[in-house]
Order: C-alpha cells, then sequence, then structure tokens
C-alpha cells in the first residue's frame, strides 16, 4: 500500500513538471514593480531607504514619546521547518522591547500548504482582535483578495512580509511596507554561484514550491539567469509545495532519470532537506550539489554536516527590527520618512565555511532571536 501511495504520488509530481511553465506563467512579473523599477518611478523611495536600512542595522533609538495602548496581528506560514517566520516574530518583539514598548500582540500560524479555507480561517481570527496593524504575507492570488479590503479602508494598518516587490494594481493605495528580503536578487546570487561551479556546462532540476508569487520569483528567476548566462541545460522542474516529503520523492525521480545531473536548485529550506535525504538514499551526496534558501538554523546545521553546498543566508533579524521600526513612525506620525519597501542584506554561505565565520553571520543575522533554533 505505501508503495502504491509513493507511486502515485511520484506520477503526480512528474505530471506538475510537465505544467511547470504554464505555472510560472500565472503569477506574472509584469503584475510587480521590481525595487529597480520602482525606483526609477519614484527615485525618492531610494533616498528613504538607504535612511531607513541604516536605522535597522543599529539599536533601537531612544524614543522621546512612547506610544501606548496599541495591538499588532500576525498571520504566518509558520509550520515549517524554516525557522525565519517564527525569527521574525520574535525579533519584532524584542525590537519593540528595546524601545520600551510591549504592545497586544496577537499571532496565528498556518501551513504553507494550508487549504484556502485555513488561511481564511486564521487571517479572520486575526482581524477579530481589532488589531491596529496586521502583519501578513502574500504568495497568491487568493491572497491579493483577502488583503484589498483592508488597503481600501486602511485599517488595520498593513505590512506585507517576505515580499519586496509592489504590486502594480495597489499604485494608488499601497500597504504601510513591503519587508522581506528579495527574493530574486538571493536567487540570482545562486544562479551566480553554480554557474561558476559548473563552468557553464553541465545539466540541473528545480523544486519549485507551489503555484504563485515565490515560484516567479526564486525558480523562474533561476531559470532564466541560467538560459541567458550558461549553456546548462534543465532536465527536470517539479513542484512539490513547501513539502520536505514530497520534495524527497521527486528528487528520487530526478535521480532516477538523470544520474548524471550535476545539482539540485530548491527554492525553500524544507525542499532542500527533503532533496538532501533523496541524495543520501542514493549515496549521491558528494556528486550531486544542492542549495538551500535562506540560511535558517536547519540549513546551517546541514552545511556544517556536509549535507548542503550552498545556501543564501538572510541577515534574518532585519525583517523583525524593520517591522518594528515601521509601527514606531507611523504612530508616531512619521510615516512620510517610511520607504515602500525594505529588502534586507544576505551573504552567500558554501561548506567549508570556518566555523569563526559562521558564528560571526549567526551573531549578525540572529541579533535578536538567538543563536540556537527554537
Amino acid at each position: 500500500m505505501l508503495t502504491a501511495y509513493k507511486n502515485i504520488l511520484i506520477g503526480a509530481l512528474a505530471f506538475c513538471s510537465l505544467l511547470c511553465f504554464a505555472v510560472l506563467s500565472t503569477a506574472q512579473a509584469a503584475d510587480y514593480f521590481t525595487i529597480e523599477e520602482l525606483y526609477k518611478i519614484h527615485p525618492e523611495e531610494k533616498s528613504k531607504a538607504e535612511k531607513f536600512n541604516a536605522r535597522v542595522k543599529g539599536d533601537a533609538p531612544a524614543l522621546s514619546i512612547k506610544p501606548l495602548n496599541f495591538s499588532v496581528a500576525i498571520v504566518y506560514p509558520g509550520e515549517q521547518i524554516s525557522d525565519y517566520w517564527r525569527r521574525s516574530s520574535k525579533s519584532f518583539k524584542a525590537r519593540l522591547e528595546q524601545y520600551g514598548i510591549e504592545p497586544q500582540i496577537h499571532s496565528f500560524y498556518v501551513k504553507p500548504t494550508a487549504s484556502l479555507r485555513e488561511q481564511n480561517i486564521a487571517f479572520n481570527k486575526a482581524l477579530a482582535k481589532k488589531p491596529d496593524f496586521l502583519i501578513f504575507t502574500l504568495d497568491a492570488l487568493r491572497h491579493k483578495r483577502m488583503i484589498e479590503p483592508i488597503l481600501i479602508t486602511d485599517k488595520p494598518a498593513l505590512i506585507l512580509q517576505n515580499i519586496t516587490t509592489p504590486i502594480k494594481a495597489w499604485e494608488d493605495k499601497q500597504p504601510l511596507m513591503y519587508i522581506g528580503f528579495d527574493h530574486v536578487t538571493g536567487s540570482t546570487i545562486l544562479a551566480q554561484y553554480f554557474a561558476k561551479k559548473t563552468h557553464g556546462n553541465g545539466s540541473y532540476a528545480v523544486l519549485l514550491p507551489g503555484p504563485g508569487y515565490l515560484s516567479e520569483v526564486r525558480g523562474k528567476t533561476f531559470i532564466s539567469y541560467m538560459d541567458n548566462n550558461t549553456k546548462l541545460k534543465l532536465v527536470s522542474v517539479y513542484q512539490t509545495g513547501i513539502d520536505k516529503e514530497k520534495a524527497r520523492l521527486a528528487t528520487l525521480a530526478i535521480l532516477d532519470k538523470n544520474p548524471d545531473i550535476d545539482f539540485i536548485y530548491t527554492c525553500a529550506t524544507d525542499i532542500a532537506l527533503g532533496a538532501i535525504e533523496a541524495l543520501r538514499e542514493k549515496d549521491m551526496m558528494e556528486k550531486v550539489m544542492v542549495n538551500g534558501w535562506g540560511g535558517g538554523s536547519s540549513e546551517l546545521k546541514a552545511i556544517q554536516n556536509g549535507e548542503m553546498d550552498v545556501t543564501v543566508m538572510r541577515i534574518n533579524d532585519d525583517n523583525g527590527a524593520a517591522m518594528a521600526d515601521a509601527v514606531i513612525l507611523k504612530l508616531l506620525g512619521e510615516s512620510k520618512n517610511l520607504p515602500l519597501v525594505f529588502s534586507g542584506r544576505f551573504e552567500l554561505i558554501e561548506r567549508g565555511i570556518s566555523p569563526q565565520r559562521l558564528d560571526y553571520l549567526k551573531e549578525k543575522s540572529f541579533r535578536y532571536s538567538g543563536i540556537t533554533k527554537e
């Protein structure tokens, strides 16, 4: 029975691979402003971002007036191996505490694979708290429909997390801020790494999340770079969702068909760890390279253990600090000083990194949320 289930699942994943480019096209880049496009249209945004970024990198500045009695609701896809979302919440709270402020914070976590109904339930529970601020994410058209009524009323003030490309359709009514780490930048860093490592020759596969924004900006960006700058051949693409087991099964299928593949590009932590399990099963850890995306605790452990070849590490806690500073400036009536987009810093981490260098980057990245995984 278990074998039959696995065969059915692999067959479904293979069908998804045939549709991958159609899926990617559903999240059109034309729907978003890249950061470069935003700065070209609104040059004042660049100077705002530079000043805000400098503020975020430092400790919370002293306040002459402290906002009181406000509440925040957070709805995150935090039920996954990646600790990005939990660290985001923790660093947000810690930054506010550094300001000497402890608002009411209501947190709602769902799985990244949760149904629209489950996500709507969490979203509505958050709104039922009548928060002054709502922190949410956006990965698909269904999220846009949930968000737009809030944009019309501007209540609660909305921060969109893990997206740094403003929606063009909202040009006249944007959220308070978009906060995250630019997916195009991170994916390009990884593409450049693999292009150099392979000398632009060989073959590779891609494991995507589900349909939506993340597959567009992490997956399609990577594939486009390879098409335009190398002779590397893309032999397979699978949609696994942010699901470790589906990623493992997809990787096994890829290795069966393409035993001489050079690397597998993965778009999220859970996907990367599933791919690593499959490589371990096939005893191909030293033959096929695999990357992480984000540089959270699980990925850094895999790097240290020699199981993962490379990851692009977000200076993680900058995102929580940015959210806290956005809330503070809004409450102080200084929204005009907020950039529309905060895009955090990256570091490329390779297998074999020195313990001293890695410890330094951990301290910088996890300055509020702590070195060890929660």
